[in-house]
């Protein structure tokens, strides 16, 4: 079997590449290229999905960053027994008769 040889690709683009032979359990470039080539399905995005997309993941960004400033260690100890005595106390409050 021929060796397909490519100059000039991208680093990117090659890693890429790799991920999916190992991704698509492909032993040669020969095989993952019948994979990629015989794959049906299609994906066609519009400029509104990729806006949807992209505020999502802004959104998404915000979150972790919002919540990285605020947690930013393991809860203390006391803030441990403050959690489970609420806890304890909603239950309390929810089930009268135990």
């Amino acid at each position: 079997m021929a060796t397909i040889l490519i100059k000039g690709l991208p680093e990117d683009l090659l890693k890429e590449l790799k991920r999916l032979k190992v991704e698509l359990s492909c032993k040669t470039w020969a095989e993952l290229l019948a994979k990629l080539v015989a794959l049906k399905e299609t994906v066609f995005l519009s400029e509104e999905d990729l806006k949807r997309m992209r505020m999502g993941v802004k959104g998404f960004l915000n979150l972790r960053e919002t919540v990285s400033k605020k947690w930013v260690g393991p809860p203390t100890v006391l803030d441990e027994i403050k959690r489970s005595r609420h806890h304890e106390s909603n239950q309390a409050n929810t089930n009268p008769g135990f």
